[in-house]
């Protein structure tokens, strides 16, 4: 398999999100400042109302019928607040447009309790992907680690339908099938809540 699409953070230039709130915080891209020395974040996107930024599967047939597999990797932390504190990390597809997206979460069994010790936890998502224009379905399967604990890889937590591989959605980004974005959440408000993505890429 050879990535085929990649949201271009790593080890040492993460994706970070964080602070208040208990609505999923969706990672967004890095991009290299005007001088291209260093990286910052990009604007406030993907968001609940945006997925700008988002990770797009590539159209024009080429992952038609083909399996495909979306690799994730990434820590968080949570602040101190509440010892009943969780944290959810979610892979989700972007289908709908850019000006009214539809965000559909992939992966299941993903939560981390009780999250507030002041370490950073690891978590990686996988899900192995497959669909085709005949049908307009992708199906498929995922399994979630945090730490060193392994979820029971299962079916995709949801299907999606309507998907075209060949001439995409032209209400989304060049026309794609769908995308993909990561979000977490914090079940806590709490300004010390961070978390990073070092991967994030599609693999056929």
């Amino acid at each position: 398999m050879q990535v085929v699409a990649d949201f271009q953070v790593n080890g040492l230039f993460p994706a970070t999100v964080g602070g208040t709130g208990t609505t999923v915080k969706y990672f967004p891209r890095n991009v290299a400042s005007a001088a291209g020395a260093s990286w910052v974040a990009a604007p406030a996107t993907p968001s609940s109302t945006s997925p700008v930024g988002a990770l797009w599967v590539p159209g024009d047939n080429k992952l038609n019928g083909q399996h495909f597999r979306v690799n994730v990797s990434g820590s968080a932390i949570a602040g101190a607040s509440a010892g009943s504190e969780t944290v959810t990390f979610g892979l989700y597809a972007v289908t709908g447009s850019l000006a009214s997206p539809t965000y559909t979460l992939l992966n299941s069994s993903a939560v981390l309790t009780p999250a507030v010790d002041g370490v950073q936890h690891n978590f990686s998502i996988v899900a192995d992907m497959f669909g085709n224009t005949d049908s307009g379905i992708v199906g498929g399967s995922q399994y979630t680690v945090i730490d060193n604990t392994v979820t029971a890889t299962a079916a995709l937590a949801s299907s999606l339908t309507g998907i075209n591989f060949g001439s995409g959605n032209t209400s989304l980004y060049q026309a794609a099938p769908f995308g993909l974005v990561v979000g977490v959440t914090f079940s806590v408000s709490n300004s010390a809540n961070a978390a990073k993505l070092y991967q994030f890429n599609i693999e056929a």
